[in-house]
């Protein structure tokens, strides 16, 4: 019991370290995850020798589950934005909808980009066309702003290739169930993206009087390819048909063939190529800015990822998933608590220190352990795990958050504004995604 006692202690000791040193002293999430997993494998009672291999083997592993999709994510993003892929694909959905559904144009359309692109790089894109159909609609900016970056907000933590649930993943050594988890996180996101267009209507009506005043301006598309938008389509389409393939159990050659096409970086490398292809016609010679605009994005993600690896090495490398079953009674037939648990960890550690991807590393290393001899300890259990742990890690996106900043200065909302709708629509669509989660664990399991 006293070492049980003492290890819950280290686990709760290195959470706050975690959350003060970023939070209250502003230091690099990667010093302090560093820092921070150091100090927990020496308390835990290792050498200092045994503890640098344990930091160095987590590190490592991390990297190795996730690493080349997380490059690979970043290289099309670069690419996205060099061809105008996502200004072209917003009026293609203009089309789509028109203007008299102009919320669940917007949360679609933001779903879908958020997959492959960092939420916070593709709104600043998409701001000026969210403010240009709020003028043509005829409803409030500060509503289509809200739908904009709730919607590029909810593919950021729910649909893997985006860093948060590659992270968790890797912690779960569950790399071979990305496609289940991209497969479920759709389904949830569906279900999110009309609970979003609902409340964006909400604020319209509520922010009328009130609305921001600014000006913008339209990026040109109408002269653009449809092709410009295949390397966004082409992986998502992949990664979509061979986990519906994956789920079967189909032993023809083609449907093999097809679901390998469908492995994550397999459809991501085709995107990438296609990508480098499109931007050569334009351009000689482009690929090299595109590699290191993409590297010097992708440095400080694999650094922070890696080193959340480390700390949940160490977490797995001590006694505490046996001791908190033997003395907590955690035990197969509550695997409910254990998806509890995972949120209620998530929100309380992103809402105390800012960053989604943070706590989704930390949350996920803490939980991996009690995965073992659970319910859960199957492809859809860990799969919906994984989407409670991003389901809490959405709320609340507030002042301690760079995506709150970004939403902030780019929609001109003042900050009570985007704390009051922006700020409310992430709690809202954190319970509302954890609630599908816990649907899907009753139904499924």
């Amino acid at each position: 019991m006293e070492n049980f006692y003492s290890i819950i202690f280290w686990i709760l000791l290195s959470i706050f370290l975690i959350i003060i040193g970023t939070a209250k002293f502003k230091f690099h999430p990667a010093l302090v995850l560093f820092t921070v997993a150091m100090i927990t494998a020496l308390g835990f009672g290792n050498s200092i020798s045994e503890s640098i291999k344990i930091v160095s083997l987590g590190f490592g592993n991390m990297l190795a589950n996730i690493g080349i999709l997380i490059l690979l994510g970043c290289i099309l993003a670069v690419i996205l934005e060099e061809l105008n892929s996502i200004q072209y694909l917003s009026t293609l959905f203009l089309k789509a909808f028109g203007l008299k559904r102009p919320f669940l144009l917007l949360s679609s359309l933001g779903g879908l980009i958020g997959i492959p692109v960092f939420c916070d790089v593709a709104y600043i894109i998409l701001s000026n066309f969210s403010k240009s159909l709020a003028q043509k609609a005829g409803v409030s900016k500060i509503s289509t702003s809200i739908t904009i970056a709730s919607s590029l907000y909810i593919a950021h933590n729910l649909i893997p290739p985006t860093p948060g649930p590659l992270a968790v993943i890797g912690n779960f050594q569950a790399s071979n169930q990305l496609g289940l988890v991209f497969l479920l996180g759709v389904i949830i996101s569906i279900f999110l993206v009309l609970i979003l267009a609902a409340y964006a209507r909400y604020i319209s009506a509520k922010t009328a009087q009130s609305d921001i005043t600014d000006n913008h301006e339209e990026v040109e598309t109408s002269n653009q390819s449809f092709l410009i938008i295949t390397p966004l389509l082409i992986p998502i389409i992949l990664i979509a048909i061979g986990s519906f393939i994956g789920l079967s159990e189909n032993e023809y050659f083609i449907f093999k063939y097809i679901e390998i096409m469908g492995n994550p970086i397999i459809a991501l490398g085709i995107g990438v190529l296609i990508g480098l292809f499109l931007l050569r016609k334009r351009k000689s010679n482009a690929e090299g800015d595109i590699i290191k605009d993409a590297i010097s994005q992708a440095g400080p993600i694999l650094i922070i990822t890696g080193l959340g690896g480390s700390y949940g090495q160490v977490i797995k490398n001590s006694a505490f998933s046996d001791l908190l079953i033997e003395n907590v009674g955690i035990e197969s037939q509550q695997s409910i608590i254990i998806l509890l648990m995972a949120y209620l960890l998530a929100f309380f550690i992103k809402t105390a220190q800012g960053s989604s991807t943070s706590a989704m590393i930390i949350v996920s290393s803490i939980i991996a352990p009690l995965i073992i001899g659970s319910e859960l300890n199957n492809p859809l259990g860990i799969s919906l795990l994984v989407l409670a742990i991003g389901s809490g890690a959405m709320m609340v996106s507030h002042s301690n958050d760079s995506y709150f900043w970004v939403v902030k200065e780019f929609s001109g909302m003042s900050v009570k504004q985007s704390l009051k709708n922006f700020s409310v629509g992430t709690i809202l669509l954190s319970i509302s995604s954890f609630l599908m989660v816990l649907l899907m664990f009753w139904i499924l399991i």
